[in-house]
């Protein structure tokens, strides 16, 4: 009899001190609160096609260099007028797959659009600065305005840009891709 009152007394006191809690949140982590810079959704990391036209009408892919990284980031202040655009010439210190450059350009979040005339590159080349000055127009991002190749529904950006050190100079490239998933099967 003893021992029924004791185990009673044990479920008794289980029970009384469960009572406020619930088993699944015995283990359950807190989520972390996603915090995004101050020009989100305009900064990520891209995968981008650079066209021209070729005198022809014909847009053509850039001698065949296919998809390529594009980076835009805030700026170290933070500012939520500016951004930072590169095709990683920064990252890598040596040619890019495209042309190599890192230029600050103006946003706007609400219109979800950047631009700038005359930016002045700051990608290193050859560990020098690849000083040339780069035009911006039409930049634009379209949350949910892509498909990745799996079918996944991203962010897409679209940019007009020329450089000054091109051949011709006033040669304009027509630059649009999607956000890059992380996903094995989107990666190019």
């Amino acid at each position: 009899m003893k021992k029924i009152i004791y185990l009673l007394i044990i479920f008794g006191f289980i029970i009384a001190t469960n009572s406020c809690s619930k088993l699944y949140d015995w283990n359950e982590q807190e989520e972390p609160e996603i915090q995004h810079s101050s020009i989100w959704p305009l900064s990520g990391e891209w995968y981008v096609v650079y066209r021209f036209d070729n005198g022809t009408g014909v847009i053509d892919d850039h001698n065949g260099v296919g998809h390529v990284k594009l980076f835009t980031t805030n700026t170290a202040n933070n500012d939520a007028n500016k951004f930072w655009i590169s095709d990683g010439g920064n990252i890598s210190k040596t040619n890019s797959n495209f042309w190599n450059y890192s230029v600050k350009a103006d946003c706007n979040i609400g219109t979800k659009s950047f631009s700038g005339t005359d930016l002045v590159n700051t990608a290193i080349a050859s560990d020098t600065l690849y000083n040339i000055n780069i035009n911006i127009t039409n930049g634009k991002v379209i949350v949910g305005g892509g498909k990745s190749p799996s079918g996944v529904v991203a962010d897409s950006i679209y940019f007009e840009i020329s450089f000054e050190d091109d051949n011709p100079s006033d040669r304009i490239y027509q630059c649009s891709g999607i956000r890059r998933t992380g996903f094995l099967e989107d990666e190019y």
